[in-house]
């Protein structure tokens, strides 16, 4: 059993039922995921359900796609941090259950579509915020859950916009695992290590908050060290409310979510997307009747902003 099954619309929906089904499921993170699966569960009248491990679990992720597919839904939303549940995705598009992949994707994953992030784009936009913060010169460390997709994609848009547009020089990476408590370890690590830092770059939810609490607990100034994360785990808005943290670049998590469901819908609906005449025959042509991918884009935190992205005060939240 991969955890068991919550329903996102607050009461039995007249309309179709989707699966959200994945992995790190009760993750900080994903708040803004569940609150977008809510919203759309109340704008189409869908009934929404997740499944799968709450922690990161590769194997249970895949089974939780396949326990989805059993329960023959209009359609299942997951994330591909790794490829392990491309083979269940690629089982569900086969008996017509059409599949989005949100926020992180790997290649070839079979998906009807994928709805995110440009991981690589955000990568240059926290390069852009490094120099909008510190200027154009200096030596930085870089912090992430290396090995994922979506992480490996943003260290490279990062390193390489500011190679062409900087004399940023990146001294080294340290591995957080995306988790708060390894990411203080690998900060403390960080700062015992790189001596003379003038930056620190964080591109997982949990970067930020393992940098600010393990400079705190070691007394490390971080005025005089700009740091630009990623993602709005609750220490991280604290320590940008306090100038601690410049900024945080985040996705449109909701959106993507209320995106993917749209999309199902879309695709469902009577003279919906999956009859768009790309060919006279869409099947035998091969030809999908779906966008490859949609991007979100992605915004910027700053101090001036902080409190407008506090999660206790967006009202579709706390109902």
């Amino acid at each position: 059993m991969t955890g068991s099954a919550s329903v996102h619309a607050q009461a039995p929906a007249k309309g179709r039922t989707y699966y959200y089904a994945s992995q790190l499921l009760g993750h900080p993170y994903l708040l803004d995921c569940h609150l977008g699966m809510r919203y759309a569960a109340k704008a189409f009248g869908a009934d929404i359900r997740t499944v799968g491990p709450q922690g990161w679990d590769p194997v249970g992720h895949a089974a939780a796609v396949e326990q989805a597919i059993a329960k023959k839904p209009a359609g299942i939303i997951t994330s591909l941090w790794e490829p392990g549940a491309v083979p269940a995705i690629r089982r569900a598009m086969s008996q017509g259950i059409p599949v989005v992949v949100i926020e992180a994707n790997v290649p070839d994953s079979g998906a009807l579509s994928f709805i995110g992030m440009d991981n690589y784009a955000c990568g240059a936009d926290t390069a852009k915020a490094l120099i909008k913060f510190a200027g154009k010169k200096g030596k930085y460390v870089a912090s992430g859950n290396w090995g994922a997709s979506n992480t490996d994609a943003k260290v490279k848009g990062l390193s390489d916009y500011l190679k062409a547009n900087s004399e940023w020089e990146m001294v080294g990476r340290v591995d957080d695992k995306a988790s708060t408590e390894a990411a203080i370890a690998s900060s403390k690590a960080m700062f015992n290590t790189y001596k003379g830092l003038n930056a620190v770059v964080g591109l997982d939810s949990s970067s930020g908050s393992g940098i600010a609490l393990a400079a705190e607990e070691m007394g490390v100034d971080l005025g005089k060290i700009t740091v630009v994360v990623h993602d709005r785990e609750s220490p991280v808005l604290e320590f940008i409310k306090k100038g601690l943290i410049k900024g945080s670049i985040i996705n449109k998590t909701a959106l993507q979510c209320y995106s993917a469901v749209q999309m199902l819908e879309a695709w469902n609906s009577p003279n919906g997307l999956a009859g768009v005449p790309i060919a006279a025959d869409n099947k035998a042509a091969g030809a999908m009747p779906a966008p490859q991918q949609v991007l979100m884009g992605t915004e910027l935190i700053t101090r001036e902003t902080v409190d407008l992205f506090n999660h206790q005060k967006i009202p579709q939240y706390r109902s």
